[in-house]
Parts: C-alpha cells; sequence; structure tokens
C-alpha cells in the first residue's frame, strides 16, 4: 500500500467519517479537471477517485456515462488522464485512485499502465470488471510491476450483496487499500436508502482486515450519517459529477463558475461535518 493511502487509513477520520469522492477525468476539460481535483482535496477529501473514460461503462449509471461521453468527445485518452495526475501531484498528497475498465488497460499495455500509472502518482486501482478471484496471477503481476516501478499500487476490491461467499473468502488475506462495498446492486447513480439489511452485511465482513468504504447511491450528509458508525469512509460519485455538469451547462464566465464550484465544495464539507 502506498504511504498516502497507508496515511489516510490508519490516521483517525475528521469528522463523521472518511469521504472519498469521484470524478471524471477531462470533463468538462483537463484543466478544470485539476482544478476540481484541488478543490476536493482543499475541502479535506480523504481519497480521490478519477474515472478513465471508456465507451462501455458497464457499472456506470447515466451520469458518469455522460461524464465519459463528454470526455471523450474532448479527446481524452489516458495518457491525458496521467497528466492530470501529474498536475495535481505538483501540489497534493492526497491519496488518489484510477477508476475504469479492463480492455483499456491491457489494450495499452498492462506493464506500462502500472508503470505509467506508478510514477504518476496514483495510489491504487479500482476495475469494475475485474472478477477477484480469477485476477490473482494480474493483479500479482501489477503489485510487482508496481514495486519495480520503486512505488505501491493497491487493487480494490468490489463487494456486492448478492456476491459468492467464496469471493469475500477470498479477501480474508488482503490488506491493502479498502473494500468498496456496494449499498446496492446495479449501476451507480440514483439514490439509495440504508436499510437494516445492507448495515447487517456490513457487520458481517467485519471479518475482513480491509477497512471497509460504502458507495453506490450515496448523495446526502443523511445517508452518511446512517452509515458512519458502521463504515470506514464513503463513496459519493454521481452525486458531485452531477453537480458539475449543472454548472458546465450554464456556461457562466470564469469568475462565476469558480465562485460557484465554492458552493459546491461547501457541501463536499457538509457530507461529513458532524451534526
Amino acid at each position: 500500500m502506498s504511504e498516502r493511502l497507508n496515511r489516510a487509513f490508519s490516521e483517525p477520520a475528521a469528522g463523521l467519517t472518511r469521504l472519498i469522492m469521484y470524478l471524471m477525468a477531462g470533463d468538462p476539460d483537463p484543466d478544470t479537471s485539476v482544478r476540481r481535483l484541488s478543490g476536493l482535496a482543499e475541502s479535506g477529501v480523504d481519497v480521490i477517485e478519477l474515472g478513465i473514460p471508456f465507451s462501455d461503462p458497464m457499472a456506470d449509471g447515466p451520469v458518469i456515462q455522460a461524464a465519459a461521453e463528454r470526455a471523450l468527445a474532448q479527446g481524452m485518452t489516458f495518457t491525458k488522464t496521467l497528466d492530470i495526475v501529474r498536475a495535481f501531484r505538483k501540489s497534493y498528497s492526497t491519496p488518489l485512485l484510477l477508476m475504469g475498465y479492463l480492455n483499456p488497460m491491457l489494450q495499452y499495455g498492462w506493464e506500462k499502465f502500472i508503470q505509467d500509472a506508478v510514477t504518476a502518482g496514483v495510489d491504487g486501482l479500482i476495475i469494475p470488471d475485474l472478477p477477484w478471484r480469477e485476477s490473482k496471477g494480474l493483479r500479482s503481476l501489477g503489485t510487482g510491476l508496481a514495486q519495480a516501478a520503486g512505488g505501491h499500487l493497491s487493487f480494490i476490491p468490489m463487494i456486492a450483496q448478492t456476491g459468492e461467499p467464496e469471493d469475500i473468502k477470498a479477501l480474508a488475506s488482503e490488506n491493502q487499500g479498502f473494500a468498496y462495498v456496494l449499498s446496492r446492486n446495479g449501476i451507480t447513480g440514483g439514490e439509495v436508502e440504508i436499510p437494516a439489511t445492507v448495515l447487517n452485511f456490513i457487520k458481517d465482513l467485519r471479518q475482513l482486515k480491509l477497512p471497509l468504504c460504502v458507495g453506490f447511491g450515496i448523495r446526502n450528509s443523511e445517508q452518511v450519517q446512517r452509515l458512519a458508525p458502521f463504515v470506514d469512509g464513503v463513496v459519493v460519485g454521481s452525486a458531485l459529477v452531477e453537480r458539475f455538469a449543472a454548472l458546465d451547462a450554464k456556461q457562466l464566465n470564469p469568475g462565476a463558475l469558480i465562485e460557484r464550484e465554492q458552493e459546491i465544495f461547501a457541501w463536499v464539507r457538509s457530507l461529513k461535518a458532524t451534526p
């Protein structure tokens, strides 16, 4: 595990719990992505997920799909995504994960992908279409390549409530990063209540060594308050992407845009503020 990611989960969380936020790289353009990543870091976000635009994002809902389409229309690529990471790393040490799909990573070249991600300052990967039990060889190779490049890269498992018991058992010895627990099945976005069944599922996962962070449909502070006693962090994606997209659609002048972005960062800070 990278020192940055280890520190995020070994030190006490500020506020209710740790907050993990998601942005799509290049939406609406690279410079704006860097500015918004910086704003998240300055707002106390504990870990940032940066999406790699892809034309067939099977686990993403309409909000993030639309963000990927906007980024791809701007000519966004994985190389340009890493340029965003490098620009962010010039000033900030907030842990940063790449979230994307396996096919474009393999097309880029697995060895080059891992090495370039590490040297740019990436701390981990979330790959929704990488089955955990079947991917041990690929992950082991990636871990070795990351170490050879002078860094550490955590592979973040996603755990669904419909997952097979063997899948959860396969995570029992893992201690890198955290487990991304899905609050519901299906795709990202929407809004979800936090029923007792979800909380019981999270309690059952405490057999794992990994910190548990819950995402999919987390949109407001009430949900965070409900989850906070049971988890090590919450993940917010579509709700943030949607807010920024609404600003961009208004075509505000630069000064007004930045002012309105500050209102969004205030909302980010409010998510884990103690009531």
